[in-house]
């Protein structure tokens, strides 16, 4: 292949790929953000503790996962809702996703994290073992904005605690406040949502006159409420030594559960997916190992690529490549497809092309080699004969002036041999022409 044929070649396929990039870059991810925000609770919380661990996790893979401190679950939605909050995710109870449609469709769950049980701690008596019992009495319900409160006023109202005619008192009050408000006895109880690992849960069993709560409906408040799970706390697991609880206690537990917005990058996805793994696949007094995380007890649609993880861990690449070059995989495999589709075919049509060119070129020159056959059929005058010699010895300096590949030799020397017997004819045809001297072309 000359020269000239290799550069319209590789231009074809240069436009042709070309084409191909622009029409398929067009579907191809953005790089992930170098920062995510992730909203919890108080810097004392769960939550918070819980995002540390994912930060570290984001730090190793070269992301910054920034902890944002928030009033609760309640405010976490509404960050999440809001879109120049800078908010992408966010850890919150299970039970208070925002009731309007419009709300919950820009959001999605990537995972149930574990348990945690309401805790209904009370001042009195043994015995109370269903929330309807706490009518009349002052109880400490959570902070303004926090899942807590939603949930204990859901669960007590259902109940039948409060009321017009309950003569409750709600106190918008929660965590260490709460605990120290129940032992000093200005709340008569004190609704907490937590895992069983908090610190005041096994002193608060311990203080003289304050009393957990058995619900003793628990498996008929989880059928109504979905989110709601029915759990054992068996004797002594908050504390063996000391027999805390001394006896088995049934609770309801909501799942913590990571939230995000709907439109976060799909690498972001697989990060806290994979972080949230590491973190909770240990089990806890709750829950056997490898049940959380899971894509169950969620009031939101499940990330699909969230529940492939969780299902079948993290991809090949994930598995065998750092984080920032899976990602990087991930994001050109949109626009590597398409060019091997393309290239693949353009590579096996390369040699037919090729010899469609070089044929059209031979056919062409015999084009022009007909003209010049078809007027010497005809009548020609000396001078006419003249010029096609001249035209045949353009024609025979052109095709001299071609390489062809040794597998068109035998069309190529046709052509030549075809070229002198044509000019051999023009010839003749010239010492026949009246007043005419024989002209042989240079």
């Amino acid at each position: 292949m000359s020269r000239a044929d290799m550069m319209r070649a590789a231009a074809v396929v240069a436009v042709v790929l070309a084409a191909v990039v622009a029409v398929a870059w067009q579907f191809v991810e953005p790089a992930p953000p170098h920062q995510v925000v992730i909203a919890t609770g108080s810097a004392s919380g769960a939550y918070h503790a819980v995002a540390q661990h994912y930060a570290e996790h984001f730090k190793e893979a070269g992301l910054e996962l920034v902890v944002r401190e928030t009033a609760g679950s309640l405010e976490n939605y509404r960050l999440l809702g809001t879109p120049d909050s800078g908010v992408d995710v966010a850890i919150v109870q299970g039970g208070t996703a925002p009731a309007e449609k419009e709300k919950r469709r820009e959001l999605v769950a990537l995972a149930s994290l574990y348990l945690e049980p309401v805790w209904v701690f009370y001042r009195g008596e043994p015995g109370l073992e269903r929330p309807g019992q706490l009518a009349g009495k002052r109880i400490a319900v959570g902070a303004e904005g926090s899942g807590v409160r939603a949930l204990a006023l859901e669960l007590l109202a259902a109940g039948g605690a409060t009321g017009e005619k309950s003569g409750t008192t709600l106190v918008n009050m929660g965590g260490d406040k709460a605990v120290e408000a129940l032992r000093e006895g200005s709340v008569d109880a004190a609704v907490f949502v937590m895992g069983p690992t908090a610190h005041f849960l096994a002193e608060l069993l311990a203080t003289p006159g304050v009393q957990l709560m058995n619900f003793e409906q628990a498996h008929s408040y989880a059928r109504r409420f979905r989110y709601l799970s029915p759990v054992t706390l068996h004797r002594g697991a908050l504390d063996l030594a000391r027999d805390l609880p001394e006896r088995e206690v049934q609770l309801v537990a909501p799942a913590a559960v990571l939230v995000a917005r709907k439109d976060v990058h799909p690498a972001v996805v697989a990060l806290l997916t994979e972080a949230a793994v590491q973190t909770h696949r240990g089990g806890d007094l709750l829950s056997e190992p490898g049940t959380f995380p899971n894509s169950l007890l969620t009031e939101l649609p499940v990330n699909e690529q969230a529940r492939y993880y969780l299902t079948h861990g993290p991809d090949f690449l994930r598995r065998v490549l750092p984080f920032w070059l899976a990602a990087l995989i991930h994001r050109f495999v949109v626009l590597i497809i398409p060019l091997f589709m393309v290239l693949l075919p353009l590579l096996r049509l390369t040699p037919p092309v090729y010899r469609w060119s070089i044929r059209s070129r031979i056919y062409r020159w015999y084009a022009r080699l007909r003209v010049i056959d078809e007027r010497l059929r005809g009548s020609l005058d000396a001078e006419q004969v003249r010029k096609d010699l001249l035209l045949l010895e353009q024609l025979e300096h052109e095709i001299g002036g071609v390489k062809v590949p040794l597998s068109y030799m035998d069309e190529f020397y046709d052509l030549r041999l075809h070229v002198g017997y044509i000019r051999n004819r023009l010839e003749e045809r010239l010492t026949t022409l009246p007043d005419s001297p024989r002209v042989t072309a240079a």
